[in-house]
């Protein structure tokens, strides 16, 4: 079998597991459910993944480099913006994919709960690298402080979007996008600015 045989198998495999989780729900849905619905044998099925769990985690890695995709979409729509205004939409679009996902009949909360919690460090790192690029361009364009910690920066962001996935707000509408974006916008990158006594004794020295 050719490696690109043995990914179009994969792919194929994991693509009928969504279509099962969809249709069937995650708990209902047996190997033998997505083995049918891929159009592989049991025994195939098996080459590629261990259990259950495994291509649950399989199709879990494959929504999130799909979610990435349409988050950096979303983020650089309207070019060459400032990063105050990419967070923002970073946070709209996080909120919003929420309400767009928890309809669907795969999607468990308590699962979800789960797989937040017992790879929480894992998805904590994936969302905070995919941001550190965007806060190190800005700390190089001076719209944030030059000695900001990225790692740290992005962090506290990733834990941010975390909590506007996962938590529902008691104030906040958060079907409304401008709703999200207001809550969000005067915070977003406060923290990663020069504060104002910093900022006050620049002043007074240039004078």
């Amino acid at each position: 079998m050719t490696q690109a045989t043995a990914t179009d198998t994969r792919g194929a495999i994991i693509s009928a597991a969504f279509a099962c989780f969809r249709n069937v729900g995650l708990h209902k849905t047996t190997i033998v459910d997505i083995a049918r619905a891929a159009d592989v044998s049991r025994s195939t099925f098996y080459e590629y993944f261990r259990d259950k769990e495994t291509i649950v985690e399989a199709c879990a890695e494959a929504a999130s480099q799909r979610f990435y995709r349409k988050l950096a979409k979303a983020i650089d729509r309207d070019g060459g913006s400032t990063l105050e205004d990419k967070l923002v939409r970073a946070a709209v679009f996080v909120t919003q994919a929420r309400q767009v996902v928890e309809p669907e009949a795969y999607f468990d909360q308590q699962e979800v709960n789960l797989m937040l919690t017992k790879n929480a460090a894992t998805l904590l790192a994936e969302c905070s690298e995919f941001f550190a690029p965007y806060v190190a361009a800005a700390r190089v364009t001076g719209e944030v402080r030059s000695a900001l910690d990225i790692s740290a920066a992005t962090e506290w962001f990733a834990r941010m979007l975390f909590s506007l996935f996962t938590t529902p707000s008691p104030y906040i509408d958060m079907r409304d996008e401008d709703a999200v974006a207001d809550f969000v916008q005067p915070y977003v990158v406060r923290g990663f600015t020069e504060d104002r006594a910093t900022r006050a004794r620049r002043g007074d020295a240039a004078g």
